[in-house]
């Protein structure tokens, strides 16, 4: 029984230990990691899908608003074709 309590003591504790560095270590980086950036090239392209998701999600959020308007308003939707 006593091997049993001390064996599990032991795990928690190595357990314990491996989560304490796990979080001390991702919010305490080491100095000499650099965030990664990316390269001249592949800057503007990430500018621009940024650019291109910002405006989609306009997009989505006028249309869900025109929706919402339409329905309110009692405006009978066209048929879909079949």
């Amino acid at each position: 029984m006593v091997k049993v309590v001390l064996w599990a003591l032991g795990t928690g504790f190595v357990t314990g230990a491996v989560w304490f560095a796990i979080l001390f270590f991702r919010r305490h980086p080491p100095p000499d990691s650099a965030v990664p950036t990316l390269p001249a090239s592949e800057s503007g392209d990430a500018h621009r899908l940024e650019d291109v998701t910002r405006r989609l999600s306009e997009l989505e959020e006028r249309l869900d608003a025109t929706e919402y308007r339409l329905k309110r308003e009692g405006v009978e939707q066209p048929r879909k074709p079949q």
